[in-house]
């Protein structure tokens, strides 16, 4: 052991040692390519969907927003009304 002014420090006269881990490291996985095709009927509908929504008036948009919450609430009015 090595000392300085009585104080011990770690023990360096038998050399560096090799640090063997005890616990092994993850590995990653290779990210999985999908083979999805570029285009579906769903994904064309879908944005045949949003380039309607986009022309939509904001009273149009609160319509459609009410008629939404109704069929998943069941017609529940107060459910629409408390937006924040």
């Amino acid at each position: 052991m090595t000392s300085l002014n009585g104080k011990r420090f770690v023990d360096i006269t038998c050399g560096k040692r090799e640090i063997k881990l005890v616990m092994r490291q993850p590995r990653r996985a290779a990210p999985k390519k999908p083979d999805y095709p570029e285009e579906t009927p769903g994904s064309r509908l879908a944005a045949k969907a949003r380039k309607l929504a986009n022309k939509l008036t904001p009273e149009q948009r609160r319509e459609h927003f009410n008629g939404a919450m109704a069929m998943i609430y069941g017609g529940a009015k107060e459910a629409t009304l408390t937006r924040h």
